[in-house]
C-alpha cells in the first residue's frame, strides 16, 4: 500500500476519534433517551448548567422520554426545580424535585410512574407470585407501580432500580432483573 494512502487513513482515523471524544464532552447536548427539553416560563441565567446537571440525574425505565418540562422557582442561588418527563409508552409521568443550590444540584424527591406496559404488568405479575400477597390483594383492584432508584432502594435490598407494586395498604418491592419479590409491606402490620 502507498505510504501516502496510509498516513492519510491514519490521519483520518485520528480526527475521527478527536471529534468523537470532543462531541462526547458537549455539555449542552442531551443524551439520547431524551428527546424534546422545554423551559415553560422565565429561564434562569444559569438554566444551561442545570439543565446538565438534570440530564445526569433523570433516566427513562427501558424507554426514552419524549419529553422533558423544567420548571424553576427562586433565585439565582437558590432554585427549586420540578421536571416533568413524559414518554409515549406511558400515560403517567415521571416527577423529580431537586434544589440548585451553590451550582450544585440536590434531588430532593421522586414520584416514577413512567414505566411501559410490559414492563408494570410483569412486575404485577411478579408480586402475584407471593400467595400470601396475591391472597391479601385478592379485592383490591389494579395497583400502582412505580420505579425507586438505587440510592432508595438500597435501604431496603441492593443499590439497584426496582419496582414497587402497590395496593391500598399493601406494597411489593420486586427486583425486574431476579424477578422475585424483595420485600412486602402491609398496613397496621407490625
Amino acid at each position: 500500500m502507498d505510504k501516502k494512502i496510509l498516513i492519510t487513513i491514519i490521519l483520518l482515523i485520528i480526527g475521527l476519534g478527536i471529534g468523537l471524544a470532543l462531541d462526547r464532552g458537549n455539555s449542552n447536548a442531551s443524551p439520547d433517551l431524551v428527546h424534546n427539553v422545554l423551559w415553560p416560563g422565565d429561564r434562569p441565567d444559569n438554566s444551561a448548567k442545570i439543565e446538565e446537571l438534570i440530564m445526569l440525574e433523570i433516566a427513562p425505565y427501558k424507554t426514552e422520554y419524549e419529553m422533558v418540562n423544567i420548571s424553576t422557582k427562586g433565585e439565582t442561588n437558590d432554585i427549586r426545580v420540578r421536571v416533568t418527563a413524559t414518554t409515549l409508552d406511558s400515560d403517567i409521568p415521571d416527577l423529580y424535585d431537586f434544589v440548585y443550590e451553590n451550582n450544585e444540584l440536590l434531588m430532593t424527591g421522586y414520584l416514577l410512574e413512567a414505566i411501559p406496559a410490559m414492563y408494570r404488568n410483569d412486575a404485577i405479575g411478579i408480586a402475584l407470585t407471593d400467595r400470601d400477597l396475591a391472597t391479601s390483594v385478592l379485592n383490591l383492584g389494579v395497583p400502582s407501580v412505580k420505579r425507586i432508584l438505587p440510592r432508595t432502594s438500597e435501604k431496603f435490598y441492593a443499590p439497584k432500580t426496582l419496582l414497587s407494586v402497590s395496593w391500598k395498604g399493601i406494597s411489593a418491592l420486586i427486583d425486574p432483573d431476579e424477578r422475585k419479590v424483595v420485600q412486602i409491606w402491609k398496613e397496621n402490620a407490625k
